[in-house]
């Protein structure tokens, strides 16, 4: 059987899509492969039954069994491109390596990929899971920046560094391109105004749903403008009530 590539709408090439805190995860195995849609670490699996393999395959890995193998990742492929298709998202790839080759061999969706991750991880619960997918992503979103906090440090003497949460959320959309520091498990309930762009704190919020969280909001903005964004450890940032934007020069 020939298979065609992935496609987008038009039979066009996959658009650019920024980097994003809110991403896909596919698992891969010749047998069963699980989907997941991601917020930073929290992994929400995505129960559908054309992830599955329904055909009969004894021993999958031996040449007969290859054509079964490539036959069913072009299913999910396939699959993968409708959701992609409603809503475009970046994709990290979990599998054995002979897999992931395999896969990326019939698919366009390679300016998608945030990363490769080698291993089965078929049997790892979901919160393990974003646990191993988390750090390829966060890394990708700011790359490696080693001198994130000498670049912070540098800011607050030139007395160009915006804090708190507060102050952030109404400086995020005059300063494009800006670099945004955020301790990794920061989050407040709530959203923002849509005029003055102040917090609106909430007690009822879904951390999975990443418009529910503030932080987030700000995260994906601050992306979404070009910017960059520096995760790091909890306690780091305590001098700026734990986030801090810095302008581009």
């Amino acid at each position: 059987m020939i298979h065609q590539k992935l496609r987008t709408e038009n039979d066009k090439d996959p658009p650019t899509v920024l980097p994003s805190i809110h991403y896909y995860v596919l698992s891969l195995s010749p047998r069963t492969s699980r989907f997941y849609e991601g917020f930073r670490d929290a992994l929400i699996e995505m129960h559908d039954p054309k992830f599955s393999n329904n055909s009969t395959m004894d021993v999958v890995e031996q040449t007969s069994g290859e054509e079964q193998v490539r036959d069913f990742f072009h299913q999910v492929n396939q699959q993968f491109a409708q959701y992609y298709t409603q809503d475009p998202l970046r994709l990290v790839v979990a599998g054995q390596q002979s897999h992931l080759d395999m896969f990326e061999d019939m698919t366009t969706s390679k300016p998608l990929l945030i990363n490769r991750i080698n291993g089965n991880y078929l049997k790892t619960d979901s919160v393990d899971l974003g646990k191993i997918v988390w750090p390829v992503v966060r890394e990708s979103i700011a790359g490696v920046n080693k001198s994130a906090k000498r670049d912070l440090a540098a800011a607050v003497k030139e007395k160009t560094v915006v804090s708190g949460i507060g102050d952030v959320s109404r400086a995020v959309e005059s300063n494009p391109g800006a670099t945004l520091f955020v301790e990794e498990d920061y989050h407040i309930k709530g959203s923002l105004h849509n005029t003055d762009h102040t917090v609106i704190i909430s007690k009822h919020v879904d951390f999975r749903a990443v418009l529910d969280d503030v932080v987030d909001i700000l995260i994906e903005q601050v992306l979404a403008l070009r910017g960059s964004v520096i995760f790091l450890s909890n306690g780091t940032l305590t001098n700026f009530n734990r986030i801090a934007l810095i302008p581009q020069n």
